[in-house]
């Protein structure tokens, strides 16, 4: 079976689409496309951000105040995705009846999972009609995943861990294990598949890790004009700035309840909602490239401390498969590996961390070494929920994501159908209606 796979993270720069073949246990790309996110689009995006974080995510009170600003940024962003996928298919001579479904995933605009609403209710708010979208394309559209987690108890996040375990069947014959699937995104998050090891039996987990590309892209964007540091260029230039670091790690990733996301233990996963632009951060006194450089360095060692999460019966990962944007920035992988294989640590707090961090041994690449193209990775997940919703298979478990029992995640609509879903059924007050 055939499914494509769609994707626009929350750092608004490309609509991302794979087609991948899922033939039993092999899974195979059989080619992508990505079109730029027009800066009035993503800036529209910021904009309901903005709007939604200062009404807690109710997304029906900004629809009531913006209602025809909102339908028309809604059916640009879907015409844009539609656009997408048919230029895919028209460049490849690939027919729609070749096509099982589209898994799509929508445009997260606020996330407020258990771990951080506490006794509140849980939400999840990504904007897109699927019915649009099949419409448009006249091909059946899987959509609206995070939702059946959201309701089932569970953080709606991450998703990505049961697609790592099934493309981690083919790489175990090559004897590429046990691995950890890096995703540097806005937000960074972590899979490891690996194995019990006292009953050898196969083991996944998996978190958000906290702000990746976030704060780097933030400078980038406000002080240099870009949407992000390419290249690392302006990072190169700078040098750590310790109190910067050790404020980021102290006090901006703070969630809704108070607590340190850093040092929370999974399962959880985390919004940019709450990623806080400290002072510090904003400093001008302390030049750009110095602040850059160090939200750089943080991105990097984030990901390592977060290993401390990896429960004492889990192998630890030898591998370390990189895919998302923010691993181009040559700076940011360059300080991953060096932390990883205990080289350097840039905070105050290296001398507290446990060696067994460290992976002298470890192998660090792009997941395009490996055979899967690190660009459409993300996509590639709501490709695989797609054929795992059509095949009845549950793609979040109560390991992962908290959930109270293993979920099927989604809903399918068919062109010319009367679904009028314009975002998630886990938004905000979905439990009272």
């Amino acid at each position: 079976m055939k499914f494509i796979g769609v994707m626009t993270g929350n750092s608004l720069d490309a609509v991302d689409v794979v087609l991948t073949d899922f033939n039993n246990e092999q899974i195979k790309d059989i080619c992508g496309y990505s079109l730029a996110i027009p800066e009035e689009i993503s800036s529209r995006f910021l904009s309901l951000k903005q709007k939604l974080a200062l009404e807690k995510g109710d997304i029906e009170k900004v629809c009531n105040d913006n209602r025809l600003w909102l339908e028309q940024l809604h059916d640009d962003y879907i015409r844009l995705v539609a656009r997408t996928i048919n230029e895919l298919l028209e460049k490849h001579n690939i027919d729609i009846s070749e096509v099982r479904a589209i898994g799509f995933h929508g445009q997260t605009c606020h996330h407020f999972p258990p771990s951080i609403a506490g006794e509140e209710e849980a939400s999840t708010l990504q904007i897109g009609s699927g019915q649009m979208l099949a419409d448009l394309t006249g091909i059946p559209v899987v959509f609206d995943f995070r939702s059946d987690d959201i309701m089932n108890g569970g953080e709606g996040a991450p998703l990505a861990p049961q697609h790592h375990v099934h493309i981690s069947n083919h790489l175990r014959e090559k004897n590429i294990f046990p691995v950890a699937f890096c995703n540097g995104g806005n937000t960074g998050n972590i899979s490891i598949v690996s194995e019990d090891i006292n009953t050898k039996n196969l083991k996944v987990v998996g978190w958000d890790v906290g702000p990746f590309n976030h704060y780097a892209d933030y400078l980038a964007r406000n002080e240099a004009g870009q949407s992000c540091d390419f290249d690392g260029k302006i990072g190169k230039k700078g040098k750590i700035n310790f109190n910067l670091m050790d404020k980021l790690f102290s006090s901006a990733v703070i969630t809704a309840k108070g607590e340190n996301f850093l040092y929370c233990y999974p399962p959880k996963s985390s919004d940019p909602a709450w990623y806080k632009i400290i002072p510090e951060l904003i400093d001008k006194s302390v030049p750009l490239e110095d602040r850059i450089y160090t939200a750089e360095c943080f991105a990097a060692e984030i990901f390592v401390r977060s290993l401390v999460h990896i429960p004492f019966n889990v192998g630890q990962p030898k591998y370390f498969l990189l895919y998302g944007g923010g691993w181009n920035n040559p700076v940011i992988r360059e300080h991953f590996e060096k932390i990883l294989t205990n080289k350097t640590m840039f905070s105050s707090y290296a001398a507290k961390v446990s060696k067994f961090l460290y992976r002298k041994d470890a192998i660090v690449d792009k997941t395009d070494v490996f055979g899967y193209d690190s660009k459409y990775m993300e996509a590639r997940i709501f490709a695989d929920m797609a054929k795992c919703f059509v095949s009845n298979e549950p793609f979040t478990t109560p390991d992962i994501t908290g959930c109270k029992s293993p979920t099927v995640c989604g809903i399918m609509v068919c062109p010319k159908g009367n679904n009028t879903q314009l975002w998630s059924r886990a938004a905000k007050g979905w439990s009272k209606k």
